[in-house]
């Protein structure tokens, strides 16, 4: 129990929903089965209980004619055997009544054989089978009532009294016998219609019960689902407002909250703002890692590259050469920059730097990139260049720099050392091989180019 208190909501609503289910399955079940058993008990009453009752009616109107026919008799006397119309009349109408007595009382037995027939479990075979005996008895009579009537229209006015008397008694008998036996049916008729009475109310209070507990349970199943997701959504929004509470420098907004047309669209629009935050915070971070890129790599009084982006993009553009890729290299510094120091002082001299940086990127193509390695010394990778594209560059940028008049400047030029890769190469060896040429394009006289 306390296991499954303890599971994931999923679980819980679904383990609830199997339980309702089931509930709902039982009741269907149920319902269609007591269905079914009705009906068989409505067709049971159509078969057997409405004819029943339908015979009761008829054998009604036969004692009533019976009555009829026996008073009229009677109110005649000693006129019946003079009229011989009245006679044949009385004779006619008496084996009518026999007749349709004897027909509805082998309908009855035909109609209570079908019931032990159709095995009801209502009504016990013993009362079928006590009905079919008083019928059977009801006939006896029947048959007596009959012969008496012959015998006395036989034996005529000689001898009324005495066959008029016997006759009246059977009539009596009979008559009395056909009130109980229509009175046992009715008796027959009242429980069935109990059975089924009892049956019905049974199936609807059972019904009742199955039905409240399904809706116990999916009230249940309701509110705790409900519950269950306002308690999670109240928790994802108290974590979103530490989140803005984290990430946000505005301390007004740590407790706004939205109010929208549900939990989902309140949960939403502080997702949404959430979401907000985190693109603009993502942005803000990375403008301000570009920044720091820039000031890791970039020199501060140049602008150019520095020497921590040159040890590695050099890495980059060898590991590229290895694969096909070719570039070229050129080392140059200002020659006699310390005489430039001593003489403008450091302000002029890292004027200077400037100058020469903004010189050699308006030359250089995009693909170029200048480096400053050291104090007066910048070394320049030019990319898809083979040496000698690269030694043209390198006096162009001479060229460019010796012309240079600018009125609060002093006049300064630049010694260049190129080379490009070779098979083999590193880092240490094209370095130093422009390096060495740099010496020779110094100890030439400055001012120049060397290339090899």
């Amino acid at each position: 129990m306390f296991n499954w208190l303890n599971a994931s909501m999923t679980r819980k609503v679904s383990s609830l929903s199997f339980i309702l289910l089931s509930f709902l399955f039982v009741v269907i079940l149920y319902s269609a089965y007591q269905t079914q058993k009705i009906y068989s008990e409505m067709h049971e009453v159509a078969e057997i209980d409405i004819p029943l009752t339908e015979l009761i009616a008829e054998v009604e109107m036969l004692q009533l004619k019976q009555h009829i026919l026996v008073e009229t008799i009677r109110q005649q006397g000693l006129a019946f055997f003079d009229n011989e119309s009245n006679k044949v009349k009385s004779l006619k109408g008496f084996n009518d009544f026999s007749e349709q007595l004897s027909a509805g009382l082998d309908k009855a037995v035909s109609i209570l054989h079908s019931g032990m027939q159709y095995g009801s479990v209502r009504i016990k075979r013993s009362d079928h089978q006590t009905l079919i005996e008083k019928v059977n008895a009801l006939h006896s009579h029947r048959l007596s009532f009959e012969n008496l009537f012959f015998h006395f229209v036989e034996q005529g006015r000689d001898h009324f009294k005495s066959t008029w008397a016997a006759l009246e008694k059977q009539d009596t008998l009979l008559d009395t016998q056909t009130d109980h036996f229509l009175a046992d049916i009715d008796q027959l008729t009242i429980k069935v219609a109990a059975t089924v009475e009892k049956q019905e109310r049974d199936f609807m209070i059972i019904n009742a019960l199955l039905g409240v507990s399904a809706f116990a349970i999916g009230g249940y199943l309701t509110l705790h689902t409900i519950l269950s997701f306002r308690r999670k959504v109240g928790s994802l929004r108290g974590q979103i407002e530490i989140l803005h509470r984290s990430i946000s420098s505005d301390k007004s907004n740590e407790t706004t909250r939205y109010k929208g047309s549900d939990e989902l669209d309140e949960l939403e629009k502080d997702l949404t703002l959430l979401m907000g935050r985190f693109s603009m915070e993502k942005e803000s971070r990375d403008e301000v890692e570009t920044q720091l890129i820039e000031l890791a790599t970039r020199d501060k009084l140049t602008g150019a590259y520095n020497r921590h982006k040159w040890d590695e993009q050099i890495k980059d553009e060898l590991a590229l050469a290895n694969r096909g890729h070719h570039f070229s290299l050129i080392l140059l510094d200002v020659d006699h920059f310390k005489k430039i120091n001593d003489t403008y002082g450091h302000d002029i001299g890292d004027n200077v730097l400037k100058l020469l940086v903004n010189v050699l990127r308006k030359r250089l193509r995009e693909t170029d990139v200048l480096f400053r390695v050291g104090g007066e010394e910048f070394a320049v990778l030019v990319r898809d260049t083979n040496l000698e594209d690269a030694g043209m560059l390198a006096e162009q940028l001479r060229k460019k720099v010796e012309a240079l008049n600018e009125g609060d400047m002093p006049p300064f030029t630049i010694s260049l050392g190129v080379t490009d890769y070779q098979d083999f190469d590193d880092q240490n060896s094209i370095v130093k091989r422009a390096d060495i040429l740099l010496y020779e394009a110094k100890g030439a006289g400055r001012n120049c180019v060397m290339a090899g």
